[in-house]
C-alpha cells in the first residue's frame, strides 16, 4: 500500500497480505469460490484489460469521453469501489492515464487476492493498490478523496434501496468538497426474465431489484449534484458478471440491463 492511500484509512485492517488491506467484509460481497478464481486467473482478467486497451473507438470513445476528459485534466489518485472481476472503470482509466494511482476495492477477499496475483504478474507498469472492505462501511477518513469511481458497484449491493443509499452516503462522506463521483450504474430491463431465472435457480429474488426511485433521486437524496447523466448503453448480463449472470446463461435466459454514466459532485 503506497503512503498516499495508507494515510487515508481511519482504522487498521484485520489483515495485511502482500501489502493489501483486508477488513473481513466477505459477507457483503458476491459469493465467489476457488473455481471462479481459477477462471479469472486463466484469462478473464487479461481479457477485460485487453478489451479496455484495444477499445480506442466505438463505445469507449463515445460513452467514456467525459471520464477520460476528467482524468486528462486532473489525474488525481482515485478509488474504485466494488470493482468485481472486471476491475470496474480502472482498466479504461489506467490504460489511458498510466501515471495515475488507483486503489481498487471489493468486499470479496478471494477476488482481491486473485487480483493481486494477476497484477503482480501482468500489470506491474500500473500503480494499483488493493483493499477488501464493504461499501457500507468504507474505512477511510471523511473528506479525503478527490475521485471515487464505480462500474455497477452501487448497483450490485444486496440490501435494496436502503443499502444503495447507505453506500452512497459512505461515498459522499469520503469525498472532498467538490470531489467527483463517476458512476456507471444499471437498471434491469426485463423483470419477468429475472423472476424466471430466480424461480429456476430456487432462490428468492435479490432485494431491491425492482427500484422505487430513479438513480438521479438516490444521488440527490444522498447530497450529490448530478452534473451529467446523458450517456447510456444496453447489454445482456453474462456469466462473468455475477451469480445471476451464471444462472441466466445456465438456463438460456437473456437478462437485459441499461447502463447510465453519471458524473456527480459533492
Amino acid at each position: 500500500m503506497n503512503e498516499y492511500f495508507k494515510n487515508l484509512f481511519n482504522r487498521q485492517p484485520n489483515e495485511i497480505i502482500n501489502g493489501d488491506y483486508y477488513f473481513n467484509a466477505d459477507s457483503d460481497g458476491d459469493n465467489f469460490n476457488a473455481k471462479d478464481a481459477e477462471l479469472w486467473l486463466s484469462g478473464v482478467f487479461k481479457d477485460r484489460w485487453k478489451s479496455a486497451v484495444k477499445a480506442d473507438n466505438g463505445l469507449v470513445k463515445a460513452f467514456y469521453a467525459d471520464v477520460l476528459n476528467i482524468f486528462a485534466q486532473n489525474p488525481f489518485p482515485f478509488m474504485e469501489i466494488a470493482c468485481g472481476p472486471g476491475m470496474g472503470l480502472t482498466p479504461i482509466i489506467l490504460s489511458r492515464n498510466p501515471g495515475a494511482s488507483c486503489l481498487a476495492t471489493d468486499a470479496c477477499s478471494l477476488l482481491v487476492k486473485s487480483l493481486r496475483q494477476h497484477i503482480s504478474s501482468n500489470l506491474k507498469q500500473f500503480n494499483i493498490d488493493l483493499a477488501s472492505f464493504s461499501i457500507f462501511d468504507i474505512p477511510m477518513q471523511a473528506n479525503s478523496l478527490d475521485i471515487v469511481t464505480s462500474f455497477i458497484g452501487v448497483s450490485s449491493t444486496r440490501s435494496g434501496e436502503q443499502g444503495k443509499l447507505k453506500a452512497l452516503s459512505e461515498i459522499y462522506r469520503v469525498l472532498k468538497k467538490d470531489g467527483c463521483f463517476i458512476a456507471v450504474e444499471n437498471e434491469w430491463r426485463d423483470m419477468e426474465a429475472i423472476r424466471k431465472v430466480f424461480r429456476l435457480w430456487g432462490r428468492n429474488m435479490w432485494v431491491g431489484m425492482e427500484e422505487k426511485t430513479s438513480w438521479n433521486e438516490k444521488f440527490e437524496k444522498s447530497g450529490f449534484t448530478v452534473e451529467k447523466s446523458d450517456k447510456t448503453f444496453f447489454r445482456y448480463l453474462d456469466g462473468y458478471d455475477n451469480e445471476l449472470g451464471e444462472q441466466a446463461e445456465r438456463y438460456g435466459i437473456k437478462v437485459g440491463m441499461k447502463y447510465t454514466l453519471f458524473v456527480l459532485r459533492k
